[in-house]
């Protein structure tokens, strides 16, 4: 099963700290093609994060993941991640003079941790003025979305700037005829939603007027979440693009599990196997309030995964 994952996240000035919870690791899935130019088998370790904001299993699973990284070949691994607290997709890492702090989970600062360690690490995120200006918001509903700087001072332009430089970058991608069918139906798809959201329409409006015209107290919940999400497709192409193209020989990615799913379905059309996917469980939440980044389903609950073992992935990094 495929989570859908939208962090609640905060944006703050440079003078000013904030805390987002925590999150776990709840599915890996390992895949390989043999690569007939090295005589030797490519692998990709996916690893879907689940966002939680009280879940006692994320102090374990990140020493459990640190001594994952410690263990892997230096010279023949390369880790992705969507780390919003790091510097990210065309050396972003603020908007204007917010920055993000989605420290305290499995992903925020992990690109700094993966530095320290000497391993090869690229970040994809690039949704900073997003994040820092939906992220207010979002941890706050009943509040007026004036009442936050980064809601006021952001503008819709900047937002869809983000957008518009991933999308020209992956139009220059060159990976065969199958992944660039691929890359070209989903920045269609991120395109038509942009049309559908407007946003072109208010390209000089701050995001607060934004949500001020687009939505109500009521429904601006919703708003939020296709706001967070309607893009999410372009950090696939970009994982995929990356994945195929970097000379180590493994991949360890380390995003939501939506993209960690479809990076995996796409890699199977392109020639790799699955040889490993772990067996989670899921329980039915009624507190709608702890169903922030699940699917609620009939509008009494959501499932929700549990965290797995990581010891399990050591054959395969080493």
């Amino acid at each position: 099963m495929k989570i859908k994952r939208w962090a609640g996240l905060c944006a703050f000035t440079m003078l000013t700290a904030c805390s987002v919870g925590y999150s776990f690791i709840y599915e890996a899935r390992v895949l390989k093609k043999w690569d007939p130019a090295t005589h030797e088998y490519r692998f990709f370790i996916g690893l879907s994060d689940f966002h939680d904001k009280a879940h006692e299993a994320t102090g374990r699973q990140l020493e459990a993941l640190e001594q994952l990284l410690s263990s892997c070949n230096k010279n023949k691994t390369r880790i992705m991640l969507e780390d919003l607290s790091s510097r990210g997709s065309q050396g972003r890492h603020t908007c204007g003079r917010f920055v993000i702090n989605s420290r305290g989970g499995i992903l925020g600062g992990l690109v700094q941790k993966c530095q320290e360690k000497d391993l090869l690490v690229d970040n994809v995120e690039y949704r900073y003025c997003r994040v820092s200006s939906l992220g207010p918001v979002l941890n706050n509903l009943k509040e007026n979305v004036h009442a936050f700087p980064s809601v006021q001072e952001i503008s819709v332009a900047k937002v869809v700037q983000e957008i518009h430089d991933e999308i020209n970058e992956i139009l220059t991608y060159r990976d065969g005829p199958l992944l660039n069918d691929f890359y070209k139906q989903g920045i269609a798809d991120v395109r038509e939603q942009l049309g559908k959201l407007r946003m072109n329409h208010a390209l000089q409006s701050s995001v607060a007027d934004y949500l001020t015209l687009y939505s109500t107290p009521i429904s601006r919940l919703d708003v939020l979440k296709r706001l967070l999400t309607f893009d999410s497709g372009l950090l696939d192409l970009k994982l995929v693009h990356s994945v195929v193209n970097v000379p180590q020989e493994k991949v360890i990615a380390i995003a939501g599990g939506s993209h960690i799913g479809r990076v995996s379905d796409m890699l199977e059309k392109a020639g790799y196997q699955v040889v490993y996917k772990s067996s989670g469980q899921y329980v039915k939440e009624y507190d709608l309030k702890r169903c922030l980044g699940s699917t609620i389903v009939d509008k009494s609950y959501c499932l929700r995964p549990d965290p797995i073992e990581l010891r399990s992935l050591h054959q395969f990094v080493k």
